[in-house]
């Protein structure tokens, strides 16, 4: 083949990008990929050693690297191992915070990869969570003393500072404007430009993290765990108000957890001292016909809690798009990459960049419906009088007919099926207490806005100061080279903390003192459940906690046979509460995963 005419027909980018894009982008969850498998296998060990090979504490990925290896530390049970990694972790994680405007715009105008990660508001709370779980875990393990306390104090202390750091969230990113130098200058126009981006459009007021219930339902265990009933009473009842008010609602969890707490709110305000009034009313207003009834025969019971960490966060993924120059109209015009893509890529481009947008539709997508049919393949930028500006810098020659960019994107959320605790041959639903995979998927809806305008600030900067270096040689091959070498270097920022759960799902019991064998039935995607058991023996008044991690993965154990019945459903079941065996189904599933096939679509050829 003749590059030389390939390249000087226009012919030669387009092919050498759109071959070399074929060959994928190596992402954050391709380089510990071997690593998540581990841990799905319950290789820690092996985990452990390939975190520590693949990632450094003290590089770019520091934070990553104390946040995934806490996680395995978590997993094989060493919690004191865990927690140092974590607090390090919130260490770094507040250090590079306030990072400075220079190094954001330093890293902005070559590869976001580049520079330090310094984690997402929900990673950072989970932080925490994860700390203040594993002094649970310590407490459970020690007997009645001063150890335990102190480990109580310690889930206790970890539970408040996630709901300081909650409430303490700030945005400290400071503004381009504060630039300085030419090259930052030349960055600040460019933005200007892009400016006329309304990029996602989103209501970003709902997809706002504001707070977090399961937080404080936390906080509400470690307080009554330590007999501070009052302090307790309060937590519970922030968490009751937090699912009611729109947390629930928002990361589709159900009713579940709020009417638990509210269960929980009650029998506080009578531990702390409340009127037996004052406790009726409440009981009266709140708590459905079953909870008064459980409550009325709580007297010498024992308290389970369970806690099912199910499957695992999605990989962030990276979307490759083109931008190009319609000087007929004045315009920018955006669309994803000519060759194919898949159908998740283009729902995606469409929610969050392209010019129509039905608020619905963002819904349907955080919701894993299927059916979206999008036909929309274009955002046109109307620049009007910033149109010269863009020729003044050289953005609208250096763009030219294609300029690649590329932004962050999640699949939607995987659906999982209901989790069965069955004791003595009684069955109850573990209710949605939290979803991490929501929240990481809703977070990146929300900066795709600034996102997609830095990214397309980023590519440009880059082809301005290639097409300068290519301006002293005639053939136009160095301008090219520059051009493509500027492209390939770069790469959205799709790091994120894999090891987290996609869902944490809580089930609280109040049953006679005595021996019980546990089992948990977890459904999981592809149509394979996956099965854990456990025994315990609870005395009066006792607070024991059962935690299981589920993955959505084939597990190294023999699995349950198949059977003809799997189940069909496509969207999340409710959580029932007091669900019987009799109305479950029973179908059995195998544990071998089954791909779900991504179907692909080429876009139209531009005229």
């Amino acid at each position: 083949m003749n590059l030389r005419f390939l390249f000087t027909t226009g012919l030669g980018f387009p092919l050498v990008l759109a071959l070399t894009l074929l060959t994928g982008c190596a992402t954050y969850s391709a380089g510990i990929q071997q690593a998540v498998t581990d841990v799905e296998q319950r290789n820690f060990t092996s985990a452990a050693t390939r975190i520590q090979s693949a990632l450094s504490p003290e590089g770019n990925d520091r934070l990553l690297y104390h946040l995934e290896l806490g996680i395995v530390r978590h997993l094989e049970g060493n919690y004191e191992a865990s927690n140092q990694l974590l607090e390090e972790a919130a260490r770094i994680s507040e250090a590079l915070k306030k990072k400075s405007v220079s190094e954001s715009l330093m890293v902005m105008m070559s590869n976001p990869r580049n520079g330090s990660y310094a984690g997402n508001t929900h990673e950072e709370m989970l932080i925490y969570y994860y700390k203040a779980q594993n002094y649970l875990a310590i407490a459970q393990g020690l007997p009645y003393g001063n150890a335990r306390l102190d480990a109580l104090e310690g889930a206790r202390i970890e539970s408040r500072r996630l709901l300081l750091r909650l409430q303490a969230l700030r945005n400290n990113e400071g503004s381009y404007d504060q630039a300085t130098s030419e090259k930052e200058r030349t960055f600040a126009k460019v933005m200007k430009v892009f400016s006329v981006l309304s990029g996602n459009l989103v209501d970003s007021d709902e997809l706002t993290y504001r707070d977090d219930a399961l937080a404080h339902y936390m906080t509400g265990i470690s307080f009554e765990m330590n007999g501070e009933y009052d302090n307790a009473r309060i937590s519970y009842l922030k968490a009751a108000e937090s699912y009611e008010k729109g947390y629930a609602e928002q990361f589709r969890l159900g009713n579940g957890m709020g009417e638990q707490a509210r269960f929980d709110t009650a029998r506080m305000m009578q531990r702390s001292g409340f009127s037996r009034t004052d406790v009726q009313r409440f009981i009266e207003e709140h708590l459905t016909t079953a909870q008064q009834a459980e409550f009325n025969a709580l007297d010498g019971k024992a308290q389970l809690i369970v806690f099912e960490h199910k499957g695992r966060v999605p990989d962030k993924k990276e979307l490759n798009l083109q931008l190009s120059v319609n000087p007929g109209v004045r315009s920018l015009d955006l669309q994803p990459y000519f060759f194919e893509y898949t159908q998740e890529q283009l729902d995606w481009f469409y929610l969050l960049y392209a010019d129509k947008l039905v608020y619905g539709l963002v819904a349907d997508y955080l919701n894993a419906t299927r059916n979206l049919r999008i036909d929309f393949f274009t955002k046109t930028m109307f620049l009007g009088p910033l149109y010269d500006t863009a020729e003044s810098i050289g953005l609208t020659s250096a763009i030219g007919n294609s300029l690649r960019v590329t932004v962050p994107y999640y699949d939607p959320p995987k659906v999982y099926g209901s989790s069965l605790l069955t004791i003595n041959n009684r069955t109850w639903e573990l209710d949605m207490a939290s979803s991490p995979q929501q929240m990481a998927i809703q977070e990146q809806m929300k900066n795709a806005g600034p996102e997609i305008r830095a990214a397309l600030a980023r590519a440009s900067v880059k082809a301005i100061a290639a097409a300068a270096i290519g301006s002293q040689d005639s053939s136009g091959l160095l301008a090219f080279a520059s051009k493509l070498a500027a492209q390939l270097t770069d790469a959205p920022d799709t790091r994120s903390w894999l090891l987290l759960p996609a869902e944490i799902r809580v089930r609280r019991l109040f049953i006679e003192p005595g021996d019980y064998t546990l089992n948990l039935e977890s459904r999981l995607t592809g149509n394979r459940r996956q099965q854990s058991s456990d025994k315990v023996s609870l005395a009066s008044g006792d607070i024991k906690l059962w935690t299981v991690r589920t993955f959505d993965a084939p597990a190294t154990n023999a699995g349950l046979p198949a059977t003809s019945q799997p189940e069909t459903k496509t969207t999340q079941d409710k959580p029932r509460r007091n669900k019987s065996p009799d109305s479950t189904n029973t179908s059995e599933s195998t544990t071998v995963a089954v791909a779900e096939d991504k179907p692909t679509r080429r876009l139209p050829t531009k005229d």
